[in-house]
């Protein structure tokens, strides 16, 4: 071989190696705002157990999963949410339950002894009927839940869903027209606690 082939071979195999380490970064996103509501010794008024939300199969997964104009699903590699969906959905649900009501989330962080007897108590069942995201289309968020006093309060079953138009065609357009989606949902989950927490009445608003 002679001496420019033989140098040819191992700069074209770093060439290559280099080009399989420069590989697009991830991309984190979120639908939560980040504002955590507190723990239920920080002024905390009503008690809520947020059970673990559920998700539908097709878009509970790391990476971010939009909709195309003709109904398929699209897949962006990498774009990836910034923790499981069912958690992302929950610290919606938790900060608009703090905001509306200072009603803080003691699934994972029971209450000190005493607050549980002194503070009204709820829990909450969440299912994530429909999370859907157009490019330069719609986003819509459509939930269902159950809500009910402890110990024995009746349990009552409320629907609710949003649209957001989704401003562009990147990932990052069709996140922030779900984030905005998904917390009109909240707030109507916190609104009816808020009204089931306020006496006899329809906590749906219907």
């Amino acid at each position: 071989m002679p001496p420019l082939s033989r140098l040819a071979v191992p700069l074209a195999l770093a060439v290559a190696l280099a080009g399989c380490g420069a590989s697009t970064p991830l991309r984190y996103h979120a639908l939560a705002t980040g504002a955590a509501s507190p723990a239920p010794s920080g002024g905390a008024q009503v008690l809520v157990e947020v059970l673990p939300v559920a998700v539908p199969e097709r878009v509970n997964r790391e990476e971010v999963v939009l909709t195309t104009i003709g109904g398929a699903l699209d897949l962006r590699a990498g774009d990836r949410w910034a923790a499981p969906l069912a958690d992302e959905m929950r610290q919606v649900v938790d900060e608009a339950l703090w905001r509306r009501s200072r009603a803080a989330d003691v699934y994972a962080a029971p209450p000190p002894p005493g607050a549980a007897d002194a503070l009204p108590q709820y829990r909450l069942a969440l299912r994530l009927e429909r999370l859907d995201a157009t490019p330069d289309g719609q986003a819509v968020a459509e939930a269902s839940w159950t809500l009910r006093r402890l110990p024995q309060g009746a349990q009552a079953f409320c629907r609710s869903g949003a649209a957001e138009t989704v401003a562009g065609t990147d990932t990052a357009a069709a996140v922030a027209a779900l984030s905005r989606a998904t917390r009109t949902v909240a707030e109507r989950i916190a609104d009816s606690l808020e009204r089931l927490n306020s006496g006899p009445t329809d906590p749906c608003g219907g």
